[in-house]
């Protein structure tokens, strides 16, 4: 069996370790938010909250969500005179087997059992430097994938030692 074709794949161990932990670097970008304390009368519903509450109100909503929370992290659904409404998320295993799903439950909290409302916003500074240092490392990372190493050029003709790795194999 000869094969007709084939496609080698030539990475060197460096670039591929170091694109796997840019990979890996990759969840860093989502932690670019903050939290900041609000007023809940001007909070606007369809907003990303965070509501401490009392623990009154912890065990009022625990048969919901199947636990005892502290706080709340959720959208604004209402933000009524009296009365916040959360829709915050709740893990559910099923009932076949071991997954899990996400659902979004809606909470009612009296305003008088809450101690403290905090919105969620978009951090700039953080953001910026992530993505400004993921830029670097990207552009570094492609600069040495793309600039080759002295001597490691094939020889005209088709000669050379490089071991290629067959990816792909058409055998007649």
């Amino acid at each position: 069996m000869q094969a007709c074709w084939s496609v080698g794949l030539r990475a060197s161990y460096v670039v591929r370790r170091q694109l796997l932990l840019l990979a890996l670097a990759a969840p860093l970008v989502t932690g670019c938010y903050a939290y900041t304390a609000a007023q809940p009368g001007a909070v606007v519903p369809g907003v990303t909250v965070r509501a401490r509450i009392t623990p009154a109100a912890g065990e009022s909503v625990a048969p919901v969500l199947g636990t005892k929370p502290q706080a709340l992290t959720g959208k604004l659904i209402s933000n009524a005179r009296d009365t916040l409404i959360l829709e915050v998320p709740t893990v559910v295993q099923a009932e076949i087997g071991s997954a899990v799903q996400t659902l979004h439950q809606r909470v009612s909290i009296p305003r008088s059992e809450l101690i403290f409302l905090e919105i969620r916003e978009l951090d700039r500074k953080r953001t910026y430097g992530v993505v400004g240092g993921a830029a670097i490392v990207v552009g570094v990372l492609l600069y040495k994938a793309l600039k080759g190493e002295p001597g490691s050029e094939r020889l005209p003709g088709g000669g050379g030692t490089d071991a290629l790795v067959p990816a792909f194999r058409v055998i007649r």
